[in-house]
């Protein structure tokens, strides 16, 4: 396939045209077989972060409730970044993407997702690293940045977009969205709270 037959969504398309073209020709961008691969490597990622979190302590003194919910969030978090990740570079082709026409923000798609990407990652360090230094805290404010971004969206859907149980971008996802962030947000506050003990870590930290 030839670089001219494909439209990027931005410079950044353009200058992994060689890259992007080679995944695309596997079929790589098909929902069918990204979605399964991606997901795998969230499960490995999950079970990894889990295995060193039963070392540096990064659930200890929580319910057992609260444990499974914090593990739950954390799986979310690994899905989103391998998917995400996915995504980015599929919107990076103008073709690969769900749009009938043009929208305006069309080459914002895929740096969004790249940084949802970075986002999930920061938070998945914050729980291996299991540390209240300086670097922590930075974490923790962009992840707390990006978790406003996803609540101002579920406002918006619940809001201006009709309720649909069936349809993701509905009314009724806000509601999952709300839940789903607040998770994560009473885990970070759980880890950074002023009457939090010192915490050990597993890794090395800075």
């Amino acid at each position: 396939m030839s670089v001219n037959t494909v439209t990027f969504a931005n410079g950044m398309g353009e200058a992994l045209a060689p890259f992007l073209i080679g995944i695309r020709s596997t079929g790589f961008f098909e929902a069918y077989v990204f979605i399964p691969i991606m997901t795998g490597l969230s499960i490995f990622l999950f079970l990894r972060i889990k295995q060193q979190t039963s070392v540096n302590g990064s659930f200890d003194g929580v319910g057992r409730l609260q444990k499974w919910l914090g593990l739950t969030g954390l799986y979310t978090m690994c899905f989103l970044a391998t998917n995400s990740t996915a995504v980015a570079f599929k919107t990076l082709i103008i073709e690969e993407t769900d749009y009938p026409e043009m929208p305006w923000f069309m080459a914002l798609v895929s740096p969004l997702h790249f940084y949802i990407t970075s986002a999930a990652l920061a938070y998945m360090w914050l729980v291996l690293r299991n540390s209240q230094k300086m670097f922590d805290g930075s974490l923790a404010l962009y992840v707390q940045l990006a978790l406003c971004g996803g609540y101002y969206i579920a406002l918006d859907r619940l809001i201006y977009e009709p309720f649909d149980l069936l349809d993701l971008t509905s009314g009724s996802s806000g509601v999952f969205f709300i839940l789903w962030f607040g998770l994560i947000n009473c885990d970070l506050v759980r880890r950074f709270r002023l009457d939090s003990r010192p915490k050990s870590s597993g890794l090395a930290t800075a």
